[in-house]
């Protein structure tokens, strides 16, 4: 990303991205974890296809949050600053679901279906205005 987001535009809106859904698996339900600033893996709600997604699609467009804290604790007690300015990396990672995976651990290895993406990068500008 080119241009630096600003503090209310991270505040206000999700972070959107493309999913590019491999058509021989059309079938499979999803699952998928954000993998921000290199915190502990985001859970993002399962993909079911025929509710969630629809069969056939081989494109889907999803988002996710930044989580709306200056400061917090991730869960390995690590202090991380997710909206502070700078630049911050997002790596997304993917499943299938078999259906006796379901509610269980989820696996993201190559043997399962899984990918990870490669680390993208984009930058949050600093304050342009001063308290008084």
């Amino acid at each position: 990303m080119d241009k630096p987001l600003t503090r209310d535009e991270v505040r206000r809106n999700p972070i959107f991205y493309e999913l590019d859904l491999n058509p021989e698996e059309g079938d499979e339900n999803l699952i998928i974890d954000v993998i921000y600033d290199n915190l502990s893996p985001l859970r993002l709600p399962d993909l079911r296809r025929g509710t969630d997604i629809p069969r056939g699609v081989w494109f889907w467009p999803d988002w996710f949050d930044i989580p709306p804290y200056e400061e917090m604790h991730d869960i390995d007690g690590r202090y991380v600053y997710p909206r502070a300015p700078g630049i911050h990396t997002v790596q997304i990672r993917t499943g299938r679901q078999k259906f006796a995976q379901m509610g269980r651990v989820r696996d993201f290895s190559p043997e399962s279906g899984g990918y990870t993406s490669q680390v993208f990068e984009f930058r949050i500008a600093e304050d342009t205005y001063v308290r008084e």
